[in-house]
C-alpha cells in the first residue's frame, strides 16, 4: 500500500469526508466540430467555412471573457478562476494577429475573429 493510499483509508476510518476533485467547467465545454456546421459556446451557429484554428480562437476568446466575468468568492474559487484564465486567454493576441495575417483566411473568417476579439481591444 502506498503512502498515498494507507492516509486515505486512516482517514476514511476516522470518519473525515474526502471531497471529490472539482471538474474543472472548461472541460464541461463543447469543443468546436473540426469541419462543417459548428456553435461558439454560447450555442451560436457560426460560419461552416471557418478552419479549425479560427474555431478554436473563438472558443478561447469566449471562454478567456467568462471566466475573467465570474466571481472569485472564495481562494480556491479564485485559483481555479486564474488556472481557467491562464489556460483560455494565453497567447489570444499573437493568435489573432497570425490568423488575420494568413492570406487563406477567408472574409467571413475574419469577420467572426474580429467579432470576437473586439472585448479585447486597448
Amino acid at each position: 500500500m502506498t503512502m498515498t493510499a494507507a492516509i486515505l483509508a486512516a482517514l476514511a476510518l476516522q470518519g473525515v469526508a474526502l471531497d471529490p476533485p472539482v471538474e474543472a467547467e472548461a472541460a464541461e465545454v463543447e469543443q468546436p466540430t473540426r469541419t462543417g456546421a459548428w456553435n461558439d459556446m454560447y450555442g451560436e451557429p457560426q460560419h461552416p467555412g471557418a478552419t479549425y484554428r479560427v474555431r478554436l480562437f473563438v472558443h478561447a476568446a469566449q471562454a478567456c471573457l467568462h471566466f475573467a466575468g465570474e466571481a472569485p468568492y472564495d481562494a480556491e474559487r479564485a485559483e481555479f478562476l486564474n488556472a481557467m484564465m491562464d489556460e483560455s486567454c494565453a497567447g489570444l493576441k499573437e493568435r489573432y494577429t497570425a490568423i488575420l495575417a494568413d492570406p487563406t483566411t477567408d472574409a467571413p473568417s475574419r469577420a467572426l475573429v474580429e467579432k470576437a476579439w473586439e472585448p479585447f481591444r486597448e
